[in-house]
């Protein structure tokens, strides 16, 4: 049986719809969260740790590949490419420490990780916030595990550098090999995508690989988009941060850490969006949202014409439903004894408390419900506790018809 162009074009359709549907969710929620205001602390978090965490980085350097001097040329190169500009001021000051005498000692190495762990603390409890995870590690175990986050990420971003500096010296030595001349190009990106694929597997409760990749890709695509940017004004407004004296080039730093930072929550966020999808669809279609397609609406919508049964009176029940269109008479007995019109529920009393259904739910007219089943309502009672309400109300409002009625 040949498709019609309408049905070959339902999947590709229904992924544009989604992935709108999850940017536009992604976006909501770093509003929601106020993830501005969060990028902001971070930043000033990572001001503190930046030095710290170059001297770091370059102790580990030195050591892996045993030229101080190439590790010093590898940090320049790395701090260029992601500080756009006032890179040299920072690079100044680690040259001045790391050459200084005697700062390499053991107590240097951990003080220096010591001053990093606050950075790593406060991403871990924005990024707690952001997917509603109620941390229960005492204080000693969540400071243990942030001074090993520290030291994995400085051991992985060590790794990539000294992986760029093999790159470099395979090109001067063999530059005949075709495959070197492109890596140039695009080692730096897939780096880059790996990196932040780390960052969020440590920092993000257990994900599936593809919604974490999903992230680092977006993160990496809008932090590609936001340095040309960055560049662009200080271009045209080159008295950018005047103000501030002689401190310009440190107000540059930290305003473009603070971008930076507010694109690595927007990643997260990507991710939480992802993670809570069927959650977003269902919210989109109970607020009578199309964002949901036609494979949501085939998944979480039920359809029951005029005079069918959603439920029987004594069945075992998982469900609760949430009135779209037509309307639903709830009996007990041969008596009806509610009317549930769109954008109420019904069949929450057995799906919260456990027990048989206590009436039979009939559609009055041909209907369109949205199915909630345990697992969903989790979610978005949690993601949209406004629906806890709804459902409080609708109940109260339910029971009170009922005395009413009983008392007449």
């Amino acid at each position: 049986m040949v498709k019609s162009w309408n049905e070959r074009m339902a999947r590709p359709m229904d992924f544009v719809r989604h992935g709108w549907l999850v940017l536009r969710e992604a976006f909501a929620g770093f509003e929601h969260n106020d993830d501005f205001r969060h990028a902001s602390s971070l930043a000033y978090y990572t001001a503190l740790a930046l030095l710290p965490a170059l001297l770091l980085l370059t102790y580990v350097l030195g050591a892996g590949i045993g030229s101080s001097q190439s590790a010093l040329q590898r940090m320049t190169d790395l701090v260029s490419d992601v500080i756009p500009q006032y890179s040299d001021v920072i690079l100044r000051e680690v040259g001045a420490v790391y050459r200084h005498k005697g700062t390499a000692g053991f107590l240097t190495l951990f003080v220096l990780i010591w001053t990093i762990s606050p950075l790593v603390g406060s991403l871990r409890c924005i990024v707690d916030n952001i997917f509603r995870v109620k941390p229960h590690r005492s204080l000693w175990t969540t400071k243990l595990l942030d001074l090993l986050t520290v030291m994995l990420f400085i051991l992985g971003l060590a790794a990539i550098s000294a992986t760029g500096v093999s790159l470099r010296l395979l090109k001067q030595h063999a530059p005949e090999v075709a495959v070197l001349r492109w890596t140039g190009h695009i080692l730096p990106p897939l780096m880059t995508v790996a990196l932040l694929l780390c960052v969020y597997a440590v920092f993000v409760p257990r994900m599936k690989l593809r919604t974490l990749l999903v992230g680092a890709l977006t993160t990496a695509l809008f932090w590609n988009l936001l340095r040309p940017a960055f560049q662009f004004l200080l271009t045209v407004n080159p008295h950018f941060g005047f103000a501030f004296g002689s401190f310009k080039s440190v107000f540059i730093v930290v305003i473009w850490i603070y971008y930076s930072q507010a694109v690595l929550l927007l990643g997260a966020e990507m991710i939480a969006a992802l993670h809570r999808k069927d959650t977003v669809i269902i919210k989109s279609l109970m607020d009578g949202g199309r964002g949901a397609g036609l494979l949501g609406r085939k998944r979480f919508i039920r359809r029951v014409l005029q005079g069918e049964s959603f439920f029987l009176e004594g069945e075992a029940g998982a469900e609760m439903y949430h009135v779209l269109s037509g309307s639903v008479g709830i009996r007990k007995g041969d008596g009806e004894i509610a009317v549930v019109g769109p954008g109420k529920f019904f069949g929450e009393m057995t799906f919260l408390l456990g027990t048989h259904r206590s009436a039979t739910a009939v559609a009055r007219e041909d209907c369109e419900c949205v199915v909630i089943n345990p697992q969903n309502l989790d979610a978005l009672m949690r993601e949209f506790p406004d629906i806890i309400r709804e459902m409080l109300v609708e109940m109260a409002q339910r029971l009170q018809h009922t005395s009413e009625k009983a008392r007449t």
